[in-house]
C-alpha cells in the first residue's frame, strides 16, 4: 500500500490521539502538521515523528490528504485558507458538519470521507473508527488506528458520532463506582482493576456473543436468589439507564440543530 502524505490542520486533542494510534498501527506515511497552533504542533511533531509545515501553503501543495480536526465553530476561519487540488482528499473529523456542507464551501467534486473515531483509540487496538462513506483508499490506513467501521448513510454515521458520546461518560460513570470502592476498603489501583476490569469483561462477552440478545444474557446471570438479581431489580426500578437516554436525546437535539 502506498503511504499517503496526511496534512492536518487543527493539532488538538483529536489529532493527538488519531496521529498516536496511526503510529502505534504502524503508519509511516509523512504526517505534516499546520503551524497555527505551534507550541501544540511542535509537541506533536517530536512525540509522533510528523512534520511541522512551514506554512498552510505548503502542507497543503505536499500533503495527499487533508485531516481537518477543528472544532465545528473554528470551521468558519479554517475552511477559507484551504484551497484543494484535484485527487486530494478531505478527511473530516469536524462534528455535525455534512460532507454536502463541506463540498458547498470548497467544491462540489472534492472527495470527502467523515471520521469520528474516540480518544481510546490512542491505547487500545481495537477502538472503532467510523467512517462514511466507505473509502477502500482510507480504510486500509484507519485500520492501523484501529475498528473501522462503514455505514450506509451519513445519518447512520452521526448516530455512531453520538454513540462516541458514550466513551466520554463512561469513564465519569466508572470514577463514580470506582470511588465507592475506595471508601469501602479497596486501594485505587484494585479498585479500578475491579471496576473497569467488569465493565470491560460485560461489553467483551457482548461483542462475542452478537447473536444473542443482552437481556438474554443479563437474566441467565441474574437469577432468582442471586446477588446479581437483587442489585438489577433496584436499578431497574429505580430507571437507571434513563438519563443516560436522555443525554443520548440531548446530544442528537444538539446535532440536529446545527442543521437547522
Amino acid at each position: 500500500m502506498n503511504m499517503p502524505t496526511i496534512g492536518v490542520v487543527g493539532t488538538g486533542d483529536f489529532a493527538a490521539y488519531l496521529i498516536a494510534a496511526l503510529r502505534r498501527g504502524g503508519f509511516r506515511g509523512r504526517i505534516l502538521l499546520s503551524p497555527y497552533s505551534r507550541a501544540k504542533a511542535q509537541m506533536l511533531a517530536a512525540t509522533y515523528s510528523c512534520i511541522l509545515a512551514a506554512d498552510n501553503l505548503s502542507m497543503l501543495t505536499e500533503a495527499d490528504w487533508i485531516l481537518l480536526a477543528v472544532r465545528p465553530e473554528q470551521l468558519a476561519n479554517a475552511l477559507p485558507n484551504l484551497s484543494f487540488r484535484p485527487g486530494q482528499i478531505l478527511v473530516s473529523a469536524v462534528a455535525g458538519v455534512t460532507i454536502a456542507e463541506l463540498r458547498a464551501a470548497k467544491g462540489h467534486d472534492l472527495p470527502v470521507v467523515r471520521i469520528m473515531p474516540s480518544s481510546y483509540i490512542q491505547t487500545i487496538t481495537e477502538g472503532l473508527v467510523p467512517i462514511y462513506p466507505a473509502s477502500c483508499e482510507v480504510e486500509a490506513v484507519l485500520a492501523a488506528a484501529g475498528k473501522v467501521m462503514t455505514f450506509d448513510t451519513e445519518d447512520q454515521f452521526e448516530l455512531a458520532m453520538v454513540g462516541a458520546c458514550l466513551a466520554g461518560w463512561t469513564y465519569r460513570f466508572t470514577a463514580v463506582l470506582e470511588d465507592w470502592f475506595i471508601q469501602n476498603g479497596l486501594p485505587a489501583a484494585q479498585a479500578r482493576l475491579i471496576v473497569a476490569g467488569n465493565i470491560a469483561g460485560a461489553t467483551g462477552d457482548a461483542l462475542a456473543r452478537q447473536d444473542v440478545s443482552l437481556e438474554i444474557i443479563s437474566d441467565g446471570i441474574a437469577t432468582q436468589g442471586t446477588y446479581t438479581k437483587a442489585g438489577l431489580d433496584h436499578l431497574v426500578k429505580r430507571q437507571a439507564a434513563l438519563p443516560w437516554l436522555e443525554a443520548l436525546d440531548i446530544v442528537c437535539r444538539r446535532l440536529h440543530s446545527l442543521k437547522s
